[in-house]
């Protein structure tokens, strides 16, 4: 029986752990790059570092051809590392796209980046500021857990991992219309930065539909209880892949977000999910 593009796209695959090129930058507060090697899918990048404290990488971000495909500040790497539990090691610093922890194969591949041969792919780490325990010069390093395209597959799917910012008027239920969404974009996770405004409650809608209504308290027991997901201060996180939703995570055509805050403010969004944008016939 022949096996659909997607199907084939999704499969479990043999992957590689790779070094990557070198890479050119010189200090901190620059941005130093590495050229990823093209024609191949990429499931995570790992940056070595010679750094003793977390704070000097500000933003880590794949390119292709000029173009931002995933981008996440250190900030929120961080974060969620705290989230979900995962482990440090001084020095190094992970940027997940394939998401192993899902159990499906379909969930674990769905985000990784498929690279095509004649791609311009470069890796970016912003460097910030030194950090008081941080050695005089910081060096870097990079490795990729990859897999070979070896059926030539398009890319189906694209990572979707960014930021977005709205704004509260005031102490006020605001609602927010995910900027540009549409059925084949789909969310997986998405937290919101309480920096300047504290959320109490969370309504999910497509258009005047209610999807899910949250307290605070019961949207961060919700994660706990089936996620294991520890709530941190200052960042609201909804992960719709613990929350029935599935690995597939949420569609964003029409979709809402009403929060209650208790202040005015600018509320940063971090966005992590994907977007197909290719249609292959079901069967080749």
């Amino acid at each position: 029986m022949k096996q659909s593009l997607i199907n084939r796209a999704l499969a479990k695959v043999l992957t590689s752990h790779i070094k990557l090129d070198a890479a050119t930058g010189s200090n901190y507060d620059d941005e130093w790059t590495i050229k990823m090697a093209p024609g191949m899918i990429y499931h995570r990048v790992k940056l070595l570092t010679n750094l003793v404290e977390r704070v000097a990488i500000k933003r880590v971000t794949i390119d292709i051809g000029g173009t931002e495909v995933a981008y996440a500040s250190g900030a929120y790497l961080e974060f969620l590392l705290d989230a979900y539990q995962k482990a440090k090691t001084q020095g190094i610093f992970v940027f997940d796209l394939s998401k192993f922890h899902y159990r499906t194969q379909a969930g674990a591949y769905q985000t990784q980046l498929v690279t095509r041969p004649e791609d311009d792919v470069t890796l970016k780490v912003l460097f910030g500021a030194k950090g008081a325990t941080d050695p005089a010069i910081p060096t870097l390093r990079a490795s990729a857990l990859v897999s070979a395209n070896t059926q030539k597959l398009p890319r189906i799917f694209v990572p979707k991992k960014y930021e977005s910012v709205l704004y509260a008027s005031a102490a006020d239920d605001i609602e927010w219309k995910f900027p540009t969404g549409n059925i084949n974009k789909k969310i997986q996770t998405i937290t919101f930065n309480e920096s300047e405004a504290a959320i109490s409650k969370i309504v999910v809608k497509r258009g005047s539909t209610t999807l899910s209504e949250w307290t605070r308290a019961e949207l961060d027991h919700d994660l706990k209880e089936l996620g294991g997901i520890l709530p941190q201060a200052g960042m609201c996180l909804i992960d719709f892949t613990v929350l029935g939703f599935g690995t597939t995570g949420m569609p964003t055509n029409g979709l809402k977000f009403v929060l209650s805050t208790d202040s005015a403010g600018s509320i940063k969004s971090y966005v992590d999910g994907y977007e197909q944008v290719i249609f292959p016939p079901k069967e080749l």
